[in-house]
């Protein structure tokens, strides 16, 4: 039975399941209209309620960006940078590729708000925490922000090793040719600078004592740019925006995200993401020609939308793709056959990014696709990514990829109830959260990929033990 929230959006439920329908009897064109309708009735949904509803309006935020942008940003805008795009336009795409993106599109924005608006709501403005105060907790905090300060460290070496890399060979070359000549060890404790970090940030500290944490959290971000990689940077705003618009839910009193803040904020989002476009050109040795702030804001979204191609290759590719591979938990698998046991046992199998080895026989849509679309380039470090819509509806079909969405669209609504829950329900949300904000231009199994990690798991249980030490002190 569909809950409360559903009953209260009646109206938005008919728009979409009437719009859904009416995208199978009309041509791309129509489908495109159809699609972004649907997805601005989402969106009005979730600025309706949006301290609330922020998770899921982040997620469609996502997913227009990486999957609708080139789709629609042409009818609208013409840059010269839009001219000049040697791509291949997604809009290239014929009648039938473009029914199908446009579908999956679709079920993917119905089915996401779908699963939200079934679970019950937060009443009230506040959230009632978990109680925070205890020793146990306390002693998680202490733990959990001294061992990620020194993971940090670690972190940062891997980062200064990459980029020291790319600015002696180029940033495609580093993911065709780099290779790490850091110890093992170093790659290990730097793996688990960001769990360590959100588990800290899942006792609630005060905004004075996370002042530290949070300035390092984002400066190694920044750090990250110097390999030319804008992911990290850019996912790490996101998640800061929404944990200080979770503290100010949960703490009204003492918001973390001013009004002023906000005005900011919004004040400099064009310029940054003009900076992030002009990122593009610099790892890429292009000139850019000159443009105007707005322009290069457009540009970035534009320059986002690739992934919506991954979705009509995987869809014209079918065939070849048909080989009884699975690629949404491909990541879980692909690590699993490479775990220290089969390491010890000798039986491990493993496969380098970038290759053809990894193309033809490891679980990875981004690699095996990118090989059959453009194995030349491939092989020189360019791919094509991944998207979870692709993954999921190659594995599981169009049921699938609507079951899939609406058990992210539960997961965002039920993160509230896990923060109320307690400390580690909470950790674990604040870890899965990002991965499927991602997860339109990533892998759609890699939020699971926490309760997949010995190394994590061990490390978390031995800061439970010692916390309840600390407990006893």
């Amino acid at each position: 039975m569909l809950s409360l929230s559903v009953a209260r959006d009646k109206l938005g439920v008919t728009i979409l399941l009437i719009a859904l329908l009416a995208l199978f009897f009309v041509a791309p064109e129509g489908q495109a209209v159809i699609t972004v309708a649907m997805w601005g009735v989402v969106i009005w949904f979730c600025a309706k309620r949006p301290k609330e509803r922020l998770l899921l309006l982040l997620f469609q935020v996502t997913l227009f960006t990486f999957l609708m942008t080139r789709l629609i940003l042409p009818d609208f805008f013409h840059t010269s940078y839009m001219a000049d795009d040697v791509d291949g336009t997604i809009r290239m795409f014929d009648a039938e590729t473009l029914r199908f993106i446009y579908t999956t599109l679709a079920l993917s924005i119905f089915g996401s708000y779908l699963g939200f608006a079934i679970i019950p709501e937060q009443q009230g403005d506040k959230i009632q925490l978990y109680d925070t105060s205890t020793a146990y907790v306390d002693g998680v905090r202490h733990i959990s922000k001294m061992l990620s300060y020194v993971c940090a460290l670690f972190f940062a070496v891997t980062i200064v090793e990459k980029s020291i890399f790319v600015f002696n060979n180029g940033y495609f070359e580093l993911y065709a040719d780099f290779e790490s000549r850091l110890p093992s060890i170093i790659h290990k404790l730097s793996s688990l600078y960001t769990p360590l970090f959100m588990l800290y940030l899942a006792t609630f500290p005060t905004k004075q004592e996370a002042r530290g944490a949070l300035w390092l959290y984002f400066l190694i971000a920044l750090l990250s740019l110097t390999t030319g990689s804008r992911t990290a940077f850019m996912l790490t705003l996101v998640f800061l925006l929404f944990y200080f618009c979770l503290r100010n839910v949960v703490n009204p009193e003492e918001p973390w995200l001013s009004r002023k803040a906000v005005i900011a904020i919004i004040c400099v989002i064009p310029l940054l993401l003009a900076g992030m476009f002009m990122i593009d050109f610099i790892r890429a040795e292009r000139e850019m020609e000159d443009a105007g702030i707005a322009d290069m804001f457009i540009n970035f979204f534009y320059q986002q939308g690739t992934s919506a191609q991954v979705i009509g290759l995987t869809y014209e590719m079918r065939d070849l793709l048909d080989d009884g591979r699975i690629f949404s938990f491909g990541q879980i698998i692909d690590n699993f056959n490479k775990n220290i046991i089969f390491k010890i046992m000798g039986t491990a199998v493993e496969y380098r990014p970038q290759t053809e080895e990894m193309a033809l026989y490891g679980h990875s849509l981004a690699n095996t696709l990118s090989n059959l679309h453009m194995h030349k380039s491939f092989l020189t470090g360019v791919g094509l990514g991944s998207s979870y819509i692709a993954e999921v509806w190659h594995d599981f079909g169009f049921i699938g990829l609507m079951l899939w969405n609406m058990m992210y669209g539960i997961i965002f609504a039920r993160f509230f109830t896990w923060a109320q829950k307690g400390l580690w329900s909470c950790a674990f949300g604040l870890l899965m959260i990002p991965e499927i904000i991602y997860s339109p231009r990533g892998h759609a199994t890699a939020f699971l990929y926490v309760f997949f990690s010995i190394t994590i798991l061990l490390v978390f249980y031995m800061i439970h033990v010692l916390a309840k030490r600390y407990m006893k002190q």
